[in-house]
This record gives structure tokens, C-alpha cells and sequence, in this order.
């Protein structure tokens, strides 16, 4: 792979975020308001045809909040595509440590829901899943190939992982009994 390719991969939300942004002001400033504002969902929709990705709930948020604020918008915009581009660089590290038939099901917890990544983890835990804290310092989990939480996986690299206990117990209140593993150094 060139340089070339390699650095558009890796920063891959940056350029779509500052491209798209130019690419919509302008359409705004010739008179195009509505195609402006329509160049981020075309480029979800590019993204989920070529790689079977979708937007986040953050990133819909941040392009419904253009319509009240368009300088806030990009600007929060820009920096959540360098957020992005970090954990999808963090997420390949990781990835290349696991075994490559589970690598590929490996996510962020920063992608799972509205709160950080750790009570994310938790969250995950108590639904059934395995999360953990890499050496690189981001919490992941994992998901089966039709996208369900894993039980029992157990990464080879972690710092603390958070799983259900053995065997499955549900809560009369919902989800799982859950504890805390730490690695042993």
C-alpha cells in the first residue's frame, strides 16, 4: 500500500468531514442550499455501500445541529472525525493482536452508546458481552458475525475486562451477573 493510501485510510473521517464541509458551503453559496445540506447523508450512504458502515447517533446529532448552528457544527464535526480516525487506527492495533477470525468483530465501546467508553463497557457486560481495556487504552467489546454480544471471549491482550459471569445468570431486573477480570502482571 503507498503512503498516499495509507494516510487517506487512516485519516479517513477527517478528509470526508472537511471535504464534505467545503463541498456543502459551496453548494450553499451558489444557491443550493438543500443539495448542501445533503452531501453528509450521500456520503453515510457511499460509506454503507462500499464498507457496510453506518453513522453514529452522535454523527446524525451533529449534522441535525448544522441546521441551528452551522459554524458549531463543523467545528465539533471536525474534531469528532479526528476522534473517529484515532479509534479506527487504535481499533486496527487491536485487532492485529487477536486471532484474525475474531479480529473483524471487534468494536469500540465509544461506538455502543451515549455514555463513555467504560460505562458502555458495563453496559455491555450486563447484556451478555465481553468488553475490556486494552494495553493501548481503549475499550472494546465483541460481536458475533450476525452482530451479537460474545459471552466468553477471552482477548489476548487486556488490562481489565469485564464479562458475564459463568454460567449465565439473569437478573430478576434484567441482564446478567458481571465481574470485573484485571490482568495479572
Amino acid at each position: 500500500m503507498s503512503d498516499a493510501t495509507q494516510y487517506a485510510k487512516n485519516h479517513k473521517n477527517v478528509i470526508q468531514g472537511v471535504s464534505g464541509t467545503v463541498a456543502s458551503i459551496g453548494l450553499e453559496k451558489v444557491g443550493q442550499k438543500v443539495a448542501g445540506s445533503l452531501v453528509t447523508p450521500a456520503t453515510w450512504g457511499l460509506n454503507y455501500l462500499a464498507e457496510g458502515s453506518a453513522p453514529s447517533v452522535v454523527d446524525v446529532g451533529i449534522w441535525g445541529s448544522g441546521f441551528f448552528s452551522g459554524p458549531a457544527s463543523i467545528v465539533t464535526g471536525v474534531v469528532k472525525a479526528f476522534v473517529d480516525d484515532d479509534i479506527a487506527q487504535k481499533i486496527a492495533r487491536i485487532q492485529a493482536k487477536e486471532p484474525p477470525k475474531y479480529a473483524a468483530y471487534i468494536k469500540a465501546c465509544y461506538n455502543y452508546g451515549m455514555a463513555s467508553p467504560s460505562i458502555n463497557a458495563m453496559t455491555i457486560a450486563n447484556r451478555g458481552g465481553t468488553a475490556w481495556i486494552s494495553s493501548i487504552g481503549l475499550w472494546v467489546y465483541i460481536t458475533d458475525e450476525d452482530d451479537k454480544l460474545v459471552c466468553d471471549y477471552q482477548p489476548l491482550d487486556f488490562v481489565t475486562m469485564y464479562r458475564p459471569k459463568s454460567p449465565l445468570k439473569a437478573k430478576k431486573e434484567g441482564g446478567f451477573d458481571w465481574g470485573v477480570i484485571r490482568r495479572r502482571r
